[in-house]
C-alpha cells in the first residue's frame, strides 16, 4: 500500500498544528489509518501525539545552544533533516498508513524562499501521491489588499513546492457570516478579487497598481481554484476538505491542480 501524503503549510499561527490533530481525528474516525509526521524541530507543544517526529533526531535548541539565534537555529536544523530522510520515510512507512499528514514549521520563508525545505519533502515523499494544503489565517480576509498578499505568498509556496495545492482558510468559525458565505466561496470566481480592489479605496497610487498586478496574476494563472473555509471545530468543514484531498489524491498527474483551467484550453 502507498501512504498518501498530506503537506499543511501556511503562516504561522495559521492554525497547523491544530488542524493536523482535528484533520486526522476526523479521517481515522472513518477508516483510514493515518500517521501524524511533526516536521517542525522548534515544536515546544503539539496538539497530538506525533506518529513520527523530527525532534527525535534534530531540534532547533540544538543549534541555539552553538550561538545561533532562534530563525537561525530553525533553519540550520531544517537544513540538517536532510541527513536523516530515509529515517523519517522508514519510520513512516512502518506504520502502513493510509495517509501521513506532514505538520510543518510556522516560519513560511523555509517553503516560500529557501531551498532546504522543499527538498527535504521531496525526498520525503519520493514518487508518493501528495497534496499541499496551505492555510489562509482568517485574520488575513479582512481587506482586499490583505486577501492578494495571502494569495500571492500562496503561490510562492505552489511554484516552490510543486505539488497540487489546495488553498484553504483557517478559523473559519471566526469569521463574519458575510465574510464567509459571500466572500470566501466567490475568491476563484473570475474577477472577484478584482473587483474587490476596485470597491477598496483605500489603496492608491503603486500599492494599487501592484496589487491589482498580482491579482490578475494569480487569476491568468489559474491559480486560486476553490478556496475552502475549514475549522478544526467544525465536522463538516472538514468533511468538505477530506473530499477535496481525496479528489486531488485520486486524480494524480491528470488533476487540474487548482481547478481552473489555463486561459487557452
Amino acid at each position: 500500500m502507498d501512504t498518501k501524503f498530506v503537506l499543511v503549510t501556511g503562516t504561522a499561527g495559521a492554525g497547523k498544528s491544530v488542524l493536523t490533530a482535528a484533520l486526522s481525528r476526523f479521517m481515522e474516525e472513518r477508516g483510514a489509518v493515518v500517521a501524524r509526521v511533526n516536521l517542525d524541530p522548534a515544536a515546544e507543544k503539539l496538539p497530538y501525539d506525533p506518529s513520527v517526529d523530527v525532534r527525535k533526531y534534530v531540534t532547533a535548541a540544538s543549534f541555539m545552544e552553538e550561538g545561533l539565534g532562534p530563525n537561525g537555529a530553525l533553519i540550520a536544523a531544517v537544513d540538517s533533516l536532510i541527513e536523516y530522510v530515509d529515517d523519517l520515510r522508514d519510520e513512516i512507512d512502518s506504520y502502513k498508513a493510509d495517509y501521513a499528514i506532514i505538520d510543518t514549521p510556522g516560519q513560511l520563508e523555509l517553503f516560500a524562499y529557501r531551498y532546504g525545505a522543499p527538498l527535504i519533502v521531496k525526498a520525503l515523499v519520493g514518487e508518493s501521491p501528495v497534496v499541499n494544503v496551505f492555510l489562509i489565517d482568517a485574520v488575513f480576509v479582512d481587506t482586499a489588499a490583505n486577501i492578494v498578499s495571502a494569495l500571492a505568498l500562496a503561490s510562492s509556496v505552489a511554484v516552490r513546492l510543486g505539488v497540487p495545492q489546495v488553498n484553504v482558510v483557517s478559523k473559519a468559525d471566526i469569521l463574519l457570516p458575510e465574510v464567509r458565505e459571500e466572500l470566501v466561496p466567490r475568491l476563484g470566481e473570475p474577477g472577484f478579487i478584482r473587483s474587490l480592489l476596485e470597491r477598496d479605496q483605500t489603496v492608491k497610487g503603486w500599492r494599487r497598481a501592484l496589487m491589482e498586478a498580482l491579482a490578475d496574476a494569480v487569476e491568468t494563472a489559474g491559480f486560486i481554484g476553490e478556496v475552502l473555509p475549514v475549522s478544526a471545530h467544525e465536522d463538516e468543514t472538514l468533511a468538505a476538505l477530506y473530499a477535496k484531498i481525496q479528489q486531488v489524491l485520486a486524480a494524480g498527474d491528470d488533476y487540474r491542480i487548482y481547478d481552473v483551467a489555463p486561459p487557452d484550453e
